[in-house]
């Protein structure tokens, strides 16, 4: 009855491979575009970035960006993340949506290639690596798949070069394949793509596989990497000499991975333990908890293996010297099992550890800390889970790995007991605990990044209060509002100068009231309600351009 139960939940979920992952692909999407504009812009890296891409369009320059329209000396990313937000600029507008689209569409095409990745060694596990990306609550909160920066981008093509490199042994074309996605990385996210280097020449060596290379393809691997770099250096050199790239060395290089108070982002080795991976608010220590001990399982059966294969061959050779006719008709690996399916598994093996140790004990010894920065270590463990979860929950309880087959007749009753009631017992549970604990974390992820998420009164009246067709479109801007900083009052903070220049495309002044006075004609200031009356006797001449009652906020010209 138990057999029975398991083997038709397993027949179910392979029949319907298709449906089950269209489905999941389905409710990965939804996590991803659902409400995407409803949260606040935040400050930092997300509004910078809008910033970048919004006067690149307004410049008409796709190389040199700039913030408030001046070259951006803070912002030292490559220009590829820019090009992603203003592709949804172009799809969906100027607007919170278009600003954050493209991010979540990367997100979404990471998950479903790494599902087809792992779907393609376990159909149950390329389900569940799915479930696993929904349940991904802090790059699904901050900072990756749901905010316009690029985090998200960066983590799809570090995904891609990784999965690449695992299956450089069966074809080595997937060397071109990671050499692009890193010099892709690159103009995503800078220095960042250094962990793909580490993590690639460590898997090369460890796994022999740099031997297997040849000259001509190591040529054309370095063509992958360097030529799309070549041609963006010069564009960009062309521009500006090299004065961007010398900022990108001094400050985003040294200073910012050296310097753990350059912005104030510090914290102790164990910072990425304790908020991400230690954390039992999410779903991270489960599914390492898995890895762990379905590694150090795997780890026992490719060492018994390896163990079999050299017993196997010593019982060989021992039977040809007793032997004295047939010898020179005997194959070399005769009787001998196949190691194929071994090797892969260590190539795996290694492969998935190098992702996520490099990148977390990379990151966990640099002096500057930043929750985001640990993400691309997050999907190798996924992976790894699934996968383990995904043939345990198929494992017929043969060989580990091989497909279901029919219990032989001469099994004793143990065996046979073991094989028809108490795996497939445990099975059932290993099913109902996986979807129960999957099911729990989406949950949690779906309220936290998307059902609880707010926005922001003064953000919203900025929206509200000019378009690109009104009639002050294009005036400079003033601002006398309370921002993140109260010694800055008057300054526009980077959140709300996105959003002006998206809405009114206005030109941001700092300087507030006392600017906008001496300021000529063609300009307006926005005020909260307490602001506008402490200087009602000097903006008596001004016209009040918008005003609503739901907000405390008025906005004046002259």
């Amino acid at each position: 009855m138990v057999q029975r139960m398991h083997r038709q939940i397993i027949r179910i979920l392979e029949k319907g491979y298709g449906v089950f992952f269209g489905a999941a692909c389905l409710v990965l999407a939804l996590f991803c575009f659902y409400h995407l504009d409803v949260k606040y812009v935040d400050s930092w890296d997300e509004a910078r970035h809008g910033v970048n891409a919004y006067e690149m369009l307004e410049n008409g320059n796709f190389i040199q960006h700039t913030y408030n329209y001046e070259v951006d000396t803070w912002n030292l990313k490559p220009p590829l993340s820019y090009w992603g937000i203003l592709l949804g600029f172009g799809m969906f507008g100027c607007s919170v949506f278009g600003l954050r689209f493209y991010s979540a569409l990367c997100y979404l095409l990471t998950g479903i290639v790494t599902g087809l990745w792992v779907g393609k060694r376990s159909r149950v596990g390329g389900i569940l690596v799915l479930g696993f990306f929904c349940a991904n609550t802090l790059p699904l909160y901050a900072h990756l798949a749901r905010a316009g920066d690029a985090d998200s981008l960066y983590l799809m093509l570090f995904t891609f070069a990784m999965l690449s490199m695992l299956e450089l042994s069966k074809n080595k074309k997937y060397l071109y394949v990671c050499g692009l996605c890193f010099s892709l990385a690159f103009l995503t996210k800078s220095w960042h793509a250094g962990m793909l280097v580490a993590i690639g020449g460590l898997f090369l060596l460890v796994t022999g596989e740099i031997r297997r290379i040849k000259w001509k393809e190591w040529g054309l691997f370095l063509l992958s990497i360097f030529l799309p770099l070549a041609l963006w250096f010069g564009w960009r050199y062309g521009a500006d000499g090299l004065m961007f790239f010398r900022q990108m060395i001094e400050v985003d290089l040294l200073a910012r991975t050296g310097t753990a108070n350059f912005e104030g982002h510090s914290g102790p080795v164990s910072f990425y333990w304790e908020m991400v991976f230690g954390n039992t608010a999410y779903i991270y220590p489960w599914v390492l908890g898995v890895c762990v001990l379905g590694g150090l399982a795997l780890l026992v059966y490719l060492i018994a293996q390896r163990n079999r294969s050299a017993g196997a061959k010593n019982v060989v050779q021992e039977r040809d010297k007793d032997e004295t006719n047939g010898i020179s008709e005997r194959t070399a690996g005769e009787g001998i099992p196949d190691n194929t399916s071994s090797s892969l598994l260590w190539q795996y093996g290694w492969g998935l550890g190098l992702w996520f140790g490099v990148v977390f004990f990379g990151f966990s010894l640099m002096k500057t800390k930043l929750i985001w920065y640990c993400y691309p270590a997050i999907v190798p463990v996924f992976v790894l889970a699934a996968l383990i979860l995904g043939k345990c929950i198929g494992w017929d309880g043969g060989e580990p790995g091989e497909e279901s087959g029919e219990i032989q007749e001469n099994h004793t009753k143990t065996v046979k007991n073991w094989k028809n009631q108490i795996l497939p017992g445990m099975q059932l549970l290993l099913i109902v605990g996986c979807v129960v604990v999957v099911l729990h974390f989406m949950k949690g992820a779906y309220e936290t990044a998307i059902r609880d998420v707010h926005g922001d009164g003064f953000q919203d009246f900025l929206k509200l209060s000019a378009s690109q067709d009104s009639a002050y479109a294009g005036w400079d801007a003033y601002i006398q509002v309370p921002g993140e900083k109260p010694e800055q009052l008057g300054d526009w903070d980077q959140n709300r100068l996105f959003l002006a220049e998206i809405s009114g495309n206005f030109r941001c002044k700092d300087g507030g009231v006392v600017a906008f006075l001496q300021a000529g004609p063609g300009c307006v200031i926005y005020l909260d309600r307490e602001n506008y009356a402490a200087f009602a006797e000097e903006l008596w001449d001004c016209e009040v351009l918008y005003l609503n009652e739901g907000y405390p906020y008025v906005v004046l010209g002259r």
